[in-house]
């Protein structure tokens, strides 16, 4: 049986990263998990332009007959879940990206 009556220390707390690290390079395993810095978002559009992400915004932006759209930049996976088969036959430019190439230009915080 455990004591849950004993306290966690900053101590113990250190030697099991310690263990931690130990164990992954004896192992040979996958480096520790570290997070992506955030991709800073590029700079604002000019001329009034309005940059729209996310599938349920773009969907709505592209069955508006009253929105001008001047460029959009799809990704493969958005392209199926929006049912664009044929990028070339949309009535403005389409490119088909990458996912950091969008967070080039809207932030990954997006």
């Amino acid at each position: 049986m455990s004591n849950d009556n004993k306290s966690k220390t900053p101590k113990d707390t250190h030697y099991a990263k310690l263990r931690r690290a130990h164990r992954d390079e004896k192992s040979g395993g996958a480096p520790a998990f570290r997070p992506r810095q955030p991709v800073p978002a590029g700079e604002n559009p000019a001329d009034g332009l309005v940059r729209l992400y996310g599938l349920h915004t773009v969907r709505a932006a592209l069955d508006n007959p009253r929105r001008k759209i001047k460029k959009m930049l799809v990704t493969r996976n958005a392209a199926e879940r929006l049912a664009i088969a044929d990028l070339g036959a949309l009535p403005f430019k389409a490119e088909l990206v990458e996912p950091r190439d969008i967070d080039k230009v809207t932030g990954s915080d997006a």
